[in-house]
């Protein structure tokens, strides 16, 4: 059982410190052990390109997997610290563990196409969010556990693959782990960017939730109970999502689902190469016809912290967002760095965010030996409905736009043993607060 760390409550700059070496003296242990001469080269050749720390050639990962059978276990472990901006100085050491099941129906001795997928997270520690006075989680991948204390989700989905082109997927949705997927720029918070900008960019079919007014400005629900319908040809990806829009960790969405609405999104991608390199386009659009509260009453409602009330029907929106590669691997076009950005509209009203821009280079390290590194730096701004900052400002009470800047590097030392260090510069919404700045290392180990 995960025990909550020394590290975990209020710390100084010297607290931050010891975290960061008792993460980079893990990674060294096992660094050493790959090194160490009780190994056999060969050996050691294969421990270090094997995908997990268990999947040894012929070992039980391996068998299972003829049966259809594939398990993943991620441990990942954050200290992230608060250097400057806030009103104290302060660190924080938490972590998440994801476990993965993937089941292939055919080989199992179902019928064919069929796919069964589990993701079980728990969640450990503590972290610097909601510390800091910033609208955006600047730890994504903790946003959602309960202060203080700890957290699990389970999200479950089922896939019939009709063809090679078409298949229908239905379930509970982790939109962390869809986001992941993204060329370049990635997402989840594990592996690539930790802000929530980056890592779980706004979908536009979420209904505000009942926490608080910083959760109700980020329409882009971290779990979806739903089905998707997509479609892949030669010239376009075309995908179909139904979902209830309010978040599905709430345990009132699995047993009353679509009471308050339903919401739909239709995603296009084409790729496009230029000079030889590959490049993505995305355009999406969605409407939800759920109930949100009516910005223009928001002078008028007596508690502004939960906003209920008078409320408008239907949330609108549209996005547009490109990856191109400016350099590939001769061998693995998968394997390269380029630009991405992602511009987002909306109707400003019941949606609280106006528009949004997220912009910069990501990808591999195209360096001999270092393909297998991550990095990224990136720039967004959040811009606030203005008849949010209106109301607000109305009640007495300041805020504005968000914006911010974040680079990391994820140095690879093996394919399962990954170190992340992560910088990140914010102008919070609350303008009496000073830009905030923050440092974060990252340990993520693969079972």
């Amino acid at each position: 059982m995960w025990r909550r760390s020394e590290w975990s409550g209020p710390a100084s700059p010297k607290g931050f410190r010891a975290g960061a070496r008792s993460l980079i003296a893990a990674a060294g242990l096992l660094v050493a052990a790959l090194e160490g001469p009780a190994l056999a080269e060969d050996a050691l050749v294969s421990l270090a390109k094997q995908k997990s720390l268990t999947d040894t050639p012929g070992g039980p990962k391996e068998q299972l997997r003829k049966f259809g059978i594939d398990v993943d276990v991620w441990i990942t472990q954050f200290e992230q610290g608060i250097t400057s901006g806030a009103i104290k100085r302060t660190a924080r050491y938490g972590g998440i563990m994801d476990t993965f099941l993937r089941v292939d129906g055919e080989k199992l001795g179902f019928w064919k196409g069929l796919k069964f997928n589990a993701q079980y997270e728990h969640y450990f520690g503590r972290n610097v969010n909601r510390q800091d006075f910033a609208l955006l989680p600047v730890n994504v991948a903790q946003a959602f556990i309960e202060r203080d204390g700890y957290h699990s989700a389970l999200s479950m989905t089922l896939t019939q693959e009709f063809s090679e082109q078409f298949s229908v997927t239905v379930g509970k949705f982790n939109m962390l782990t869809l986001a992941a997927q993204t060329p370049l720029v990635g997402g989840g918070g594990i592996e690539t960017f930790m802000n929530r900008s980056f890592a779980l960019p706004s979908t536009g079919i979420g209904v505000s939730s009942p926490e608080s007014v910083a959760d109700r400005l980020i329409i882009a629900p971290p779990y979806l109970l739903g089905g998707v319908a997509a479609l892949k040809t030669k010239f376009f990806d075309l995908k179909l999502m139904v979902a209830d829009p309010r978040n599905a960790l709430q345990p009132r969405v699995i047993q009353r689902p679509f009471e308050r609405g339903i919401g739909a999104g239709l995603m296009l991608t084409v790729p496009v190469e230029i000079g030889g390199l590959k490049g993505f386009h995305t355009v999406r659009v969605a409407y939800s016809n759920a109930r949100g509260f009516d910005l223009e009453d928001i002078d008028e409602t007596p508690r502004i912290a939960q906003l209920k009330g008078v409320t408008k029907k239907g949330y609108r929106f549209v996005s547009y967002a490109i990856q191109q590669y400016l350099m590939q691997s001769a061998t693995d076009p998968k394997v390269g760095w380029g630009v991405f950005t992602l511009a987002t509209l909306s109707d400003g009203n019941p949606n609280p965010v106006r528009w949004s821009v997220v912009a910069g280079l990501a990808g591999n390290n195209l360096m001999t030996g270092r393909e297998d590194d991550r990095w990224g730096v990136g720039y967004y701004h959040y811009r606030l409905s203005p008849l949010l900052l209106s109301g607000l400002q109305a009640r007495r009470i300041n805020r504005r736009s968000e914006s911010g800047v974040e680079a990391f590097y994820n140095f690879a030392v093996t394919r399962w043993l990954r170190l992340s260090g992560d910088l990140q510069i914010v102008d919070p919404w609350n303008p009496l607060r000073a830009r905030a700045s923050y440092l974060g290392l990252r340990l993520q180990t693969i079972f």
